[in-house]
């Protein structure tokens, strides 16, 4: 009799054992399934990454090619390689020795308007490494996600504030546009906390239907959304706390001289170093002529506070 009772026991710890298994075995596959999923679904993102931002590279080298005509001017770059070791630097052009940056002379507004009616301007780094057109919408958020064609893109388009006058007229003209890990749209903005990058690139170009300029940069740092640049501007006193900000906060260290009058835009990207981090390059604008300038004149050597006629902003 006690050996059926134990007969029994072996029996119900089998049954037990085989429901363990089996229970594991159920958890081990939901596991694995699990894992699966998330894996394929960061294939995706990741695919869905890549795919929009060639897409968007290459939306944005088939305008630069249709509506930026580029002449015989040029920029001759003794060395155009980064010289940052941060992973949050990117300098995207990564020849070595001499370098031939061409610069756009001009920009054929009527074709790129004809595509989009926001198109306010054109933005050319002196790497050329921007070289992308400004838009504006009706709010900030539109341009975050969309592309001049209007289709949806993560890497959104460069567009200036909402509320600001398209023709530059304001004290202060934010533009901004992401900070992309492939090193596109304002990405190479965070280059400037390096002095280095600075004294090779110490200017950008901005081209409108109305005139062109120089943006001769006199300060880089980084800061909050709620920094002063993105606030409204009043007066003289507004005007030069925005400077005594930006120049006390800058990364690097300029000879461009700002007074009132002169007009300013800064530029802005995520900075990703703590929630809300923004970076700011900031610069003054001034008229610039192909015709009346010759292609060796690419340098911050203007930097009279008012090297321009109080009357061009009128």
């Amino acid at each position: 009799m006690s050996g059926f009772i134990v007969n029994e026991n072996l029996i119900e710890d089998n049954i037990n054992n085989n429901k363990y298994k089996t229970k594991k075995k159920k958890i081990l596959d939901a596991a694995i399934i699990f894992l699966a999923s998330v894996f394929l679904v960061c294939i995706f993102f990741i695919g869905r990454y890549f795919w929009q931002s060639l897409r968007n590279n290459g939306l944005n080298e088939d305008l630069a090619n249709d509506a930026v005509s580029y002449g015989d001017s040029q920029i001759n770059q003794e060395d155009s390689q980064g010289d940052s070791n941060n992973n949050n630097d990117t300098d995207s052009v990564s020849t070595s020795g001499n370098a031939v940056t061409k610069v756009p002379e001009s920009i054929n507004f009527d074709k790129l308007k004809a595509q989009n009616k926001d198109v306010v301007g054109w933005i050319f780094s002196k790497n050329g490494v921007i070289n992308y057109p400004i838009l504006q919408g009706d709010d900030n958020s539109y341009y975050l996600n969309h592309l001049i064609s209007g289709k949806k893109n993560m890497n959104g388009s460069i567009f200036m504030d909402y509320s600001a006058n398209s023709n530059f007229k304001d004290a202060n003209t934010l533009i901004y546009g992401h900070s992309m890990d492939n090193g596109s749209m304002f990405r190479s903005l965070l280059n400037y906390k390096k002095q280095s990058y600075y004294d090779k690139y110490p200017e950008f170009y901005i081209y409108t239907p109305t005139g062109n300029y120089k943006l001769l940069i006199f300060a880089a740092y980084e800061s909050k959304s709620n920094d002063i640049a993105y606030g409204k501007i009043y007066g003289e006193t507004g005007f030069n706390k925005l400077v005594a900000n930006a120049v006390s906060k800058s990364r690097i260290k300029t000879n461009v001289e700002v007074g009132v009058g002169d007009k300013l835009v800064t530029l802005s990207t995520c900075a990703y170093s703590s929630k809300n981090a923004r970076f700011l390059v900031m610069g003054k604008l001034v008229p610039f002529n192909w015709s009346s300038t010759d292609s060796t004149d690419i340098d911050a050597s203007e930097n009279g506070s008012n090297g321009f006629a109080s009357s061009f902003w009128n």
